[in-house]
């Protein structure tokens, strides 16, 4: 099992007020052994020290991505996506050096990275996602900010344009923009449902019985990915070991489960787990 959407950081950060390791990678690790999970796709801080950025551990590297990259030195079960911003002018050579470094795909956060998704003097940074082979997640679901610079719809531009970029939708558009996000699977065979924070745990991500079961008859589980969003849980242990026995109580064969609880992903990232 391989679960995905982990943030992860070189100091403290996240929900659990009361556990001075969260979001940690050595916490990350603890919870996965403690379920019995084999491993994690987790994503490089945001450049800001209350995302999981700065203190000693990461003072000799002036990327995030860098100090990801030689952490995962550590955990061979870990996999490390860039946390790349597309608007700074070098984000292409950024990215293919992170994936030169190890790295095996992207975050990018619209609201938090300032951008318009669809936003053509951005599309060397998906060009470059393309042409390296690699998946991008792409946040999506209210987050503030200007909605009309990150709805769902605006994905199908960039899906459009790069045909082979593997987009793997966080969160599936949430509560309010799931309709949005789903007419973009729909409408293109390279985008992927990221199932994060939908099993009820958020109100504005969840994805109720009637679009569970709409996503698997029409989408299809070899186009839905789990992803926990470490450390973003009030419990993170309680919250994986929810989300699986969720998942697990779908009516769906076995295999389709099990696609979803890692399968796709480590597909994606050309991975055995």
């Amino acid at each position: 099992m391989l679960i995905g959407h982990c943030h992860v950081g070189a100091v403290r950060f996240g929900a659990e007020l009361n556990d001075p390791k969260v979001g940690t990678l050595l916490k990350l690790e603890e919870i996965l052994e403690t379920v019995g999970v084999d491993g994690a796709v987790v994503f490089a801080p945001f450049p800001n020290k209350k995302l999981g950025w700065g203190g000693d551990a990461a003072c000799r590297f002036k990327d995030p991505n860098e100090w990801l990259a030689d952490e995962l030195k550590k955990y061979p079960n870990f996999f490390g996506f860039a946390c790349i911003n597309p608007k700074e002018p070098d984000s292409p050579e950024r990215l293919v050096r992170a994936v030169k470094m190890g790295l095996l795909g992207a975050k990018v956060h619209p609201p938090i990275h300032g951008i318009t998704v669809n936003d053509p003097s951005i599309d060397g940074f998906f060009q470059a996602a393309e042409d390296l082979g690699i998946p991008i997640h792409i946040h999506t679901g209210v987050h503030g900010g200007f909605l009309r610079t990150y709805e769902p719809i605006l994905i199908d531009d960039v899906a459009q344009r790069h045909p082979d970029l593997p987009i793997i939708m966080d969160h599936i558009g949430g509560y309010a923009m799931f309709d949005q996000a789903l007419a973009v699977l729909h409408n293109n065979m390279n985008c992927y449902a990221g199932l994060t924070q939908c099993s009820g745990r958020s109100p504005i991500y969840y994805l109720p019985p009637n679009r569970v079961d709409t996503l698997i008859k029409t989408v299809g589980a070899e186009r839905i990915i789990y992803g926990l969003d470490y450390p973003w849980n009030s419990n993170n242990l309680a919250a994986l070991r929810y989300d699986i026995e969720w998942i697990k109580s779908w009516n769906i064969p076995e295999e389709d489960k099990n696609m979803i609880l890692g399968g796709n992903l480590a597909r994606l990232i050309k991975r055995q787990v």
